[in-house]
């Protein structure tokens, strides 16, 4: 009887440890944050998607759309390289033709060499713009920037990160970053098993994340810092970030801006390099190819 009963609480502790030890593992695996560390592995990374909308009057617009890639080293990311195509109406990019001016007006001048330029500046803003990020260094490529580059450098580097004309257009919130994805998780009004949602701050995106630092381009203070994110974050099994959407209204009563993004292949190998320093036009040289008394617009370098 002894050796029956003994038999059976073996059995019992057999079977109940099965399950002890699946929900240990769930647990483990229930951390977004420790999944997404463990995918930091040198020339590893995940691909992403961004699909950039605004919203007004309860009508939703397609901006443009965002494809890249980002690297990770042991540390985090390391490196990124995306390409970004801008949709506009058909006629939104005429600056103007040989018989306006700037108003809009008959005019029955010629076009200046400043006017042919901004021509060129706003066509080029139609052209897809790729932006690759390698040791805290940006080198743009196309673009309204490609417009104005010697034909053998078609590449514009910039002496400090940017991300480019359309830089603060894409999803300015980064799950990559640990930090960025712990804020999000600490603010969370919905948990579930596959999907989070809540509120953050420009502000408080600020503190934490040097991707978002960069997509805006300056240092943000007052009522900026106050704008409020409303996001959306989607896992898989591996409680790794599947999509992600955020929206924010820069005023009230104003436009809301909409970042769709998608993620896929983390693990996935990863190699993003900067290219060749020939290849590579300097901030000057852009400026001699704009030839114009204006200063290029929205070029900031800080």
């Amino acid at each position: 009887m002894k050796r029956y009963i003994a038999g059976l609480a073996c059995a019992a502790t057999a079977v109940l440890g099965v399950p002890a030890l699946a929900s240990t593992a769930h647990a483990q695996a229930a951390d977004p944050v420790s999944a997404l560390k463990s995918q930091f592995k040198i020339g590893r990374g995940v691909t992403y998607v961004d699909t950039i909308k605004t919203k007004l009057g309860g009508k939703s617009t397609v901006l443009g759309k965002r494809n890249g890639e980002l690297q990770f080293d042991t540390s985090g990311v390391s490196a990124s390289d995306h390409t970004t195509q801008l949709r506009f109406a058909e006629g939104a990019l005429t600056f103007g033709t040989g018989d306006n001016d700037f108003s809009g007006e008959e005019t029955d001048h010629e076009k200046t060499k400043e006017e042919e330029n901004f021509e060129k500046l706003f066509a080029g803003l139609a052209e897809p713009e790729r932006v690759v990020r390698v040791d805290k260094k940006a080198y743009v490529w196309g673009g309204a920037y490609g417009q104005f580059l010697p034909r053998d450098k078609p590449w514009l580097g910039f002496p400090e990160d940017t991300f480019g004309l359309t830089g603060s257009l894409g999803q300015f919130v980064n799950v990559a970053e640990p930090a960025t994805l712990k804020a999000l998780l600490a603010r969370a009004t919905v948990k579930r098993p596959a999907a989070y949602a809540g509120k953050i701050t420009f502000g408080e995106l600020q503190k934490v994340s040097p991707w978002f630092r960069v997509t805006q381009g300056r240092k943000l203070s007052g009522k900026e810092t106050k704008t409020t994110v409303s996001w959306k974050l989607f896992l898989d099994a591996k409680r790794l970030p599947v999509r992600l959407a955020t929206s924010y209204e820069a005023f009230p009563g104003g436009p809301t801006s909409m970042v769709d993004t998608s993620y896929s292949g983390w693990g996935s190998e990863v190699a993003i390099a900067a290219p060749p320093a020939d290849q590579v036009a300097t901030v000057k040289e852009l400026e001699a190819g704009f030839e114009a008394d204006t200063p290029i617009p929205l070029l900031t370098v800080k």
